[in-house]
């Protein structure tokens, strides 16, 4: 049983990314229940050295020697080792059961497969760390569109997987006043606000979302964009290809902050055609903002019928569902509602009660 074993989660990513924050979402969670420890370590590999070589494009080899020597000191035989995402991070699975530890691996997506990555050396050596996963005792895919993915493309015994969503915080994000959420914040108080959250990776379709909204302005020129990512040098130069520089605020704010936006904004609208379910698609329900989304991969498994799904790459018709979401009152509160509704079967002591019955069934299988 449980209580007779130790168990830790190990995390690789920064906190405020969506796998850094499932990790330490789940951890927080767990530790109401049983006795585990968190192991995370993101300052340790992504330090000013990461920062400088990712100009060069050579971080990634950094990054993997980093982690190999990280993971050396890793001290935990005979522990429940859940290894909580499934990228660089699954290349220490071998090393670690080597030691006599039970693995638990957490499968968020497979985007190294997808055939628009193929081409880099950067996602073949990415696929090459995933295959690992095969090593582990049992997988936790976040959606069903993930699992089809792990069996598409990994061969994998489909009886050793286990869908768990993920949580959202709802004391954290939750319907708040729209005037006082853009006071905090600073944002104008006359204007509308449409957000997108997510980094500019390609399957995050942000040129889709520029060229909405551009078409959008020609019937609400005075709309603000809020972006909190990243800026690419690519959307910069889209950004200023459509002349949108002074309609767009790109910002990287705290949880409470993120949260805020969320209310402060008229719509969340996101054209991603892959996501292995997608945080921001219920911190955005929770908060009562209205979702207009791509209707691909996971998308609708977090969505169900409480956001307006289309083509991710339908520029038109992100432009008509943001005109019709800004001009319809009705319709913003029906889906606000809907999605209040919907983010309430999400929640990360629900992951976490479901994450335990894992633990013991592979515990008790040993």
């Amino acid at each position: 049983m449980l209580m007779n074993a130790k168990a830790a989660l190990i995390n690789n990513n920064p906190l405020n990314s969506g796998v850094g924050r499932y990790a330490y979402s789940l951890y927080k969670a767990l530790s109401k229940l049983i006795d585990v420890e968190f192991i995370s370590w993101e300052k340790e590999l992504f330090d000013d050295v990461f920062t400088l070589l990712r100009i060069l494009n050579v971080n990634w080899l950094y990054y993997m020697i980093k982690l190999r020597l990280v993971a050396k000191k890793l001290n935990c035989g005979g522990t429940l080792v859940h290894v909580a995402n499934s990228g660089y991070l699954a290349s220490i699975i071998p090393a670690i059961k080597q030691k006599g530890n039970i693995i638990v691996v957490t499968i968020h997506d497979l985007i190294p497969f997808l055939p628009q990555v193929r081409g880099s050396l950067t996602d073949t050596l990415l696929r090459l760390s995933v295959r690992n996963i095969r090593h582990a005792n049992f997988i936790i895919c976040v959606s069903e569109s993930t699992k089809k993915d792990l069996v598409r493309f990994i061969d994998t015994n489909p009886k050793k997987v286990r869908i768990i969503y993920y949580g959202v915080d709802h004391e954290l994000f939750k319907p708040r006043d729209k005037l006082e959420a853009r006071k905090k914040l600073k944002l104008p108080l006359d204007k509308p606000i449409v957000l997108n959250v997510g980094s500019e990776e390609p399957r995050k379709n942000v040129p889709t979302l520029l060229k909405a909204f551009k078409e959008l302005l020609n019937d609400f020129p005075h709309t603000l964009l809020v972006r909190v990512g990243e800026k690419t040098a690519q959307t910069e130069k889209l950004v200023n290809k459509l002349k949108l520089k002074r309609h767009i605020v790109y910002l990287r704010p705290s949880d409470i902050e993120l949260s805020h936006l969320y209310n402060a904004s008229d719509a969340f609208v996101f054209p991603s055609y892959y996501e292995g379910l997608g945080l921001p698609l219920l911190e955005a329900m929770s908060s009562g903002c209205p979702v207009i989304a791509g209707n691909r991969s996971a998308v609708p498994e977090a969505t169900g019928d409480a956001g307006i799904l289309l083509d991710p790459f339908d520029v038109n018709g992100f432009a008509y569902w943001m005109r019709e979401v800004l001009t319809n009152e009705d319709l913003r509160i029906k889906l606000s509602q809907k999605g209040l509704e919907r983010s309430m079967n999400f929640s990360w002591e629900k992951c976490a009660r479901e994450t335990l019955e894992v633990y013991r069934k592979v515990l008790n299988e040993v």
